[in-house]
């Protein structure tokens, strides 16, 4: 009888371990099955229609080649610092899963505070970097102490646009436009009038003027920073040719009054100005520009144009400055995101399949940029496949990518273009200034560097 009891026992608890055990298989299996979620961060809202088009033509194969991946496609809000808006959304445990809206010389600021996730295993297990695929035109940038935070998105090509409607309102010439910084004032002069009001050269003064600063630099033979080749770098736009430049741009103000009046306005009221046709010179990208005009004010694309940044004079060269955003990963994404926002970036940017066919959705809406593409072996193919693009524009973006210099980068980069912007904006306000006088205030500029960050910058 005894015996019989032991026995019953054990058919008992091995009948519960058994419903324990198929309770935990069948909950294994329904967390195997729930969907991973990432959320993206696309464009601006004040971006052009054709490219939030175009993002949510990315976003839809996604979903239909990842079905077992739930995406949630968010555009940022307009008239916001985006780099503030995605730390800010960090900080509240609301970031991006993974986004393409910071500049690619932000990512080793943000990697050093831990904001940005290391993506190291995937970039080293990358077969299309191995094959030498990948543009590294970033890659210096995109790492920090050997590890990896960053893939690149694309490449622009920034010079000066022009609006050849506005330009010859003015009395200027489309077929005859400026080369040296001496017709190009003269023009700007000419163009220029309050009452209209039309302006010669919008003029970008708002806390990012060290990024078009950068190529009237180099236009007048100089450069922003010098290696020194220990690791270091000299900063270089104290010297003659920043000032050149800043004295340049405190003329187009003062002397030549060929610039709107607000020169700290903000990027999206400076790109307004030129969308109505109130600007006829300004700093920045075609795509800056031309589709937001036509949908806005009925100005149509053709009527803009393109060139670099005019030279000092004939011994120097033209300049134009290209640069680009990088895809960053949240840091509190876990593994499975992770492989999600992998995937998705390689869709978008990488697939070859897929980037033949986006580009001619592209061009069939009017929306084919000049950007360069991140895999080296699909640049001619996006350039050949650009029919919808006005007549002009193909040789324009040629020469600028001719003349085009990566934006200079080094560690702290941001941090010393911080420190240049308010003495910039000082050198624009101040009406009276001598070229010593600006001459000190850029010098005491590169002190403060050296003194703030003497790991990356030494004389």
């Amino acid at each position: 009888m005894k015996k019989v009891k032991v026995v019953a026992v054990f058919v008992v608890l091995f009948a519960c371990l058994s419903m324990l055990f198929a309770a935990g298989t069948k909950e294994t299996e329904q967390i195997s099955q729930e969907k991973v979620k990432i959320t993206v961060w696309g464009p601006l809202e004040n971006y052009s229609d054709v490219e939030k088009a175009s993002w949510k033509f990315c976003v839809e194969e996604f979903q239909r080649r990842y079905p077992e991946i739930e995406i949630v496609s968010i555009f940022s809000p307009a008239g916001t610092d985006y780099r503030q808006q995605y730390d800010k959304a960090l900080m509240a445990g609301e970031a991006p899963t993974v986004t393409n809206l910071l500049p690619y010389v932000d990512v080793q600021t943000r990697a050093s505070n831990g904001m940005i996730a290391d993506i190291s295993n995937f970039v080293n297990n990358w077969d299309l970097k191995k094959m030498g695929k990948v543009n590294p035109a970033m890659d210096e940038a995109l790492q920090y102490n050997g590890k990896w935070y960053g893939v690149m998105d694309y490449i622009y090509l920034a010079g000066t646009v022009y609006n050849k409607n506005t330009l010859q309102a003015g009395g200027g010439n489309p077929a005859n436009l400026p080369k040296t910084w001496a017709e190009f004032t003269a023009l700007g002069q000419k163009v220029t009038d309050m009452n209209a009001p039309r302006f010669g050269y919008l003029l970008v003064g708002m806390e990012w003027n060290a990024w078009p600063f950068t190529p009237w630099v180099w236009s007048a033979g100089g450069e922003m920073v010098i290696p020194n080749g220990d690791g270091t770098y000299r900063v270089g736009f104290s010297e003659e040719a920043g000032i050149d430049a800043a004295m340049l741009w405190h003329d187009m103000i003062w002397k030549y009054r060929m610039t709107q009046k607000d020169v700290l306005k903000s990027w999206n009221d400076l790109r307004d100005d030129m969308h109505s046709g109130r600007g006829v010179f300004a700093f920045g990208r075609m795509d800056h520009f031309a589709s937001e005009a036509e949908k806005k004010y009925g100005i149509p694309q053709d009527s803009f144009g393109i060139i670099p940044i005019p030279a000092k004079d004939a011994n120097h060269q033209q300049a134009s400055i290209a640069g680009g955003n990088a895809w960053i990963f949240s840091p509190t994404a876990t593994q499975a995101e992770l492989d999600a926002a992998w995937k998705f970036v390689q869709l978008f940017d990488y697939d070859e399949e897929f980037q033949v066919k986006k580009w001619e959705y592209e061009n069939s809406i009017g929306g084919i940029n000049n950007r360069i593409p991140p895999r080296t072996d699909m640049t001619e193919k996006k350039f050949s496949m650009a029919t919808s693009w006005p007549e002009g524009w193909a040789a324009e973006f040629a020469i600028i990518s001719e003349t085009a210099r990566m934006e200079p980068w080094c560690p702290n980069w941001n941090n010393l273009k911080n420190i240049l912007a308010p003495v910039l904006q000082k050198i624009l306000l101040t009406e009276k200034l001598t070229r010593d006088e600006i001459r000190t205030l850029l010098t005491q500029a590169a002190n403060e560097a050296y003194k703030q960050y003497p790991e990356t910058f030494k004389k």
